[in-house]
């Protein structure tokens, strides 16, 4: 079975900081991840998800001072991935995002990231505006 890679760069309004700490804070998670993907244990360093009837545990690694988050399934199985934040233009920010999936279709995987990347941007958003 052959891996799925997709990736993309998505500009966000607030700065970069701004952008890694929604990303990373545990408790906002559930804002953007795609909305099968439900967090059901979610810590710093681990978290715990549901979609339809699977669970799966991930090992998460953030990097603050790269403005770096990885994870990958601790099991060995399921899809894994990164993001990285820098500075953009105007103050903004642009968070570059890859998410690898085994067999999965390219498309669909796509569309979750985006999807989920637009969640993020909107929740950055408000988070930015109204603060």
């Amino acid at each position: 079975m052959n891996d799925t890679r997709v990736s993309g760069a998505y500009t966000f309004t607030g700065p970069a900081e701004v952008v890694f700490d929604v990303l990373t804070d545990p408790d906002r998670a559930a804002r953007w991840l795609p909305p099968d993907v439900h967090p059901e244990s979610v810590t710093v360093q681990q978290v715990t998800v549901r979609e339809g009837t699977q669970r799966q545990r991930y090992g998460v690694e953030i990097l603050p001072d790269d403005l770096r988050v990885s994870w990958h399934p601790l099991d060995g199985t399921g899809p894994r991935g990164g993001a990285r934040v820098e500075d953009g233009p105007s103050g903004g920010s642009v968070l570059h995002a890859e998410v690898t999936a085994p067999g999965a279709d390219e498309q669909t995987v796509q569309q979750l990231l985006d999807e989920a990347m637009r969640n993020l941007q909107r929740d950055v958003s408000d988070n930015f505006n109204a603060g």
